[in-house]
Parts: structure tokens; C-alpha cells; sequence
């Protein structure tokens, strides 16, 4: 069964159109990474699955429960989020609050949970990405790694049924940038369902399970990442997989 089910999405800004009629289906479990080059549509798939953007056509399935993308009630979007998570490029952590702080405001302002039990879970969550000894740090004092963990146990924090990254190491500098893929890693083992926007191959082929490559708001081809990495069948992936193997 279908955790969550997308059909035909498509986004315009003005005269460019973005996103033209894309369909996703993850399962529960699921490791999704989209790839692509810039202004393919991913960032802003993720953001129309989210309501961060509104589609202007498209329609969702999430847990059983129907939405139109174009049309839905600030409380059905709030109702829905309650049960994601989302962790942004760079970070959006609040800047006058600590490392717990930012992971708990979830919880105590949308959930009503007490600042006690909000502050156990939140130890907890920073405690999985390995920045219990940062709870009391502020983002200022904090390397871009520690901060994109931070934000990863804030979307943790929630307990949500899927997690979305929005290309969640792009603004790390590259000695950063494994910290953060090893706790998506540990996540992915543990079963977490993920939808990954991200140009980190190695992630794509060693840890996700299904893999989309996009191109100009089109699905140019998925399949499970062995299949997709080892035996493209669309000759625009196998020209990109070749210019990301010349960049290494």
C-alpha cells in the first residue's frame, strides 16, 4: 500500500512552466532520491507535495486521505504536516534560539506538548544525529554540518511518517558534507520513508532504493537505483550519470 501517491502535478511561474504532469508513488520504507540538473522541477515537486508552493494542478493520496494540491484548507495542510517533515538547504533554523530550542518549538507550539516532555524528546532527536553535546548552542555557534543535524532532528522531533531533503548538503563545504549523509544513512537503515532532492550520487546509488532522474518538469526516467545506476535505459541518463562521473 501506497504511503503516498501523486498525479499529475504541474507548477507554473508566470510563463515558465516548471512542473509538467508528474506522478510518484513511496511506499512506506522507501528511500527516494530525485536527481537532475538545475531547474529541472525537483525543488519545487518537493515544495507542491509539501504546500510550500501551491500546484496549480494535481491531486494527492497521503495515509488514505485524498487532496487536491490546488485546493486544500489551511487545516487539511496543517493536518497533513503533522505527519511530515521537511529539512531545507540551508537549515532555517531560528537564529535567537538553541540547538533544543529549535528542535522542540515543533512541539510545544503545534503540539501543546509540555516544555518537559518537549525537552526529553528533543535530547533524544539530537542525541540520534550526535549533537547532544550542542543542545545548548546557538546556530551562529555552529559549523554548517551541526546545523543541518540540528534541522534533521527537528524533523525527526515529530515522529513524522516521511521526511522530504531539499538538496540537504548543497550549502555544506565538502569535509561537511559526509556528517550529514551519515545520518541520513543511519535513518535510511532504521526504515525511515525519504524523499531526497540531492546531486550526492554516491547517496543515490548506495542508499536509496528508488531513484527519478528529471529534467525540464519531467520524470525522464526511475527505477530502483541498482537498475537505474547499472543499466540506464533513457539516453539523456546515461548522459548524465557520465557528466557526474567526470566530476568526481
Amino acid at each position: 500500500m501506497a504511503l503516498l501517491e501523486i498525479k499529475d502535478i504541474h507548477k507554473s511561474f508566470g510563463n515558465l512552466h516548471v512542473l509538467k504532469g508528474i506522478d510518484l508513488t513511496v511506499n512506506k520504507g522507501d528511500v527516494i532520491a530525485i536527481l537532475g540538473p538545475s531547474g529541472s522541477g525537483k525543488t519545487t515537486l518537493l515544495r507542491c507535495i509539501n504546500y510550500l508552493e501551491t500546484a496549480d494542478v494535481g491531486f494527492m493520496t497521503f495515509k488514505n486521505q485524498s487532496y487536491d494540491l490546488s485546493n486544500t484548507s489551511k487545516k487539511e495542510i496543517a493536518d497533513l504536516r503533522k505527519h511530515t517533515g521537511f529539512v531545507f538547504q540551508n537549515y532555517n533554523l531560528f537564529a535567537n534560539k538553541t540547538a533544543l530550542q529549535n528542535v522542540t518549538l515543533g512541539l510545544t507550539v503545534a503540539r501543546n506538548v509540555s516544555k518537559e516532555e518537549a525537552n526529553v524528546i528533543g535530547m533524544q532527536m539530537l542525541e540520534k544525529v550526535g549533537m547532544q553535546d550542542r543542545s545548548n548552542h546557538y546556530p551562529s555557534q555552529l559549523s554548517g554540518g551541526q546545523q543541518q543535524r540540528v534541522a534533521i532532528a527537528r524533523a525527526l522531533a515529530t515522529s513524522p511518517d516521511i521526511i522530504y531533503f531539499d538538496e540537504p548538503t548543497s550549502a555544506l563545504d565538502p569535509e561537511l558534507i559526509q556528517e550529514v549523509l551519515s545520518v541520513m544513512k543511519t535513518l535510511a537503515n532504521e526504515g525511515m520513508t525519504m524523499v531526497v532532492v540531492t546531486h550526492e550520487m554516491a547517496f543515490a546509488k548506495n542508499v536509496s532504493s528508488h531513484v527519478i532522474l528529471m529534467e525540464e518538469g519531467k520524470i525522464v526516467e526511475e527505477g530502483n537505483s541498482k537498475d537505474f545506476f547499472e543499466n540506464p535505459k533513457q539516453e539523456r541518463t546515461k548522459e548524465f550519470l557520465r557528466k557526474e562521473e567526470t566530476k568526481k
